[in-house]
């Protein structure tokens, strides 16, 4: 019950030739493997740990087209796929086909944000997946590179930053060397949330990695993620924080 009102911010949430982005850049369709296991230790109200796992698939469209600085992007879900235990109802999952998500990739290969087309109440699981087919890396980065970044983001009162540490090196894809992309991070939240029985106060922080294999016009042929939250659940009406663990794991395919 309590898992819902924060979920979004828990599962909120890392060649030798270089790539160059083409003109225009066709669209690629890609295939997203997501699992999610929560623990929450419920000793306080007298329950024990409560466990939750479950399962998504999602086949997604990615086009970009050059823009001014950058390039303009855009995301749409060809279909959700609810796995075992999955708390998205199949009917909610069929009706979110279709959805769309617009953002801008910086100069430096980074997506800010992306911003959805109207509502949705699985958006929250979708987006982060849907940033690991954009790889954060700025045109002409071969191998032997490494540099560190840092962000800092507000997802409903709860603030995040996250730290990571990125390096480039070979790797090899259908035969042909490309580059690999490898970014390892940590992550520190805190805030507040409105949920149905109050104000819930969040405390925690996370380590994980992503590794990409990229293409030559900037996109993924491939990417890997997994990530481990540790995160403090407070209320006025809990005796003691409750301890929530969430880790998390995907993968990126390329279909066409």
């Amino acid at each position: 019950m309590m898992v819902r009102s924060w979920m979004v911010v828990a599962i909120s949430l890392g060649a030798l030739a270089a790539w160059t982005p083409a003109m225009p850049l066709a669209s690629k369709q890609y295939r997203l493997e997501l699992k999610t296991s929560v623990v929450q230790d419920l000793t306080a109200l007298g329950t024990g740990e409560q466990k939750q796992e479950f399962s998504n698939t999602a086949f997604v469209t990615v086009t970009t087209a050059d823009s001014a600085g950058g390039q303009a992007v855009t995301m749409v879900l060809d279909s959700l796929v609810p796995g075992e235990g999955s708390p998205i109802p199949p009917d909610v999952a069929k009706t979110a086909a279709g959805q769309t998500w617009h953002g801008f990739r910086q100069a430096s290969g980074k997506v800010g944000s992306l911003k959805l087309e109207g509502d949705s109440p699985i958006a929250g699981a979708i987006e982060p997946a849907l940033l690991d087919l954009l790889p954060p890396m700025k045109p002409g980065t071969g191998e032997g590179q490494a540099w560190t970044d840092t962000t800092d983001t507000d997802h409903d009162g709860i603030a995040v930053r996250m730290v990571t540490n990125f390096q480039t090196s070979t790797g090899s894809y259908d035969g042909a060397a490309v580059i690999m992309l490898a970014g390892a991070f940590s992550s520190a939240m805190s805030g507040q949330q409105e949920g149905p029985q109050g104000a819930l106060t969040l405390e925690g922080n996370g380590t994980g990695t992503t590794t990409w294999l990229v293409g030559t016009d900037g996109l993924s042929l491939s990417a890997s993620h997994s990530a481990n939250q540790n995160i403090s659940v407070s209320m006025a009406q809990l005796p003691q924080p409750i301890p929530v663990t969430v880790k998390t794991e995907g993968t990126a395919t390329l279909i066409k």
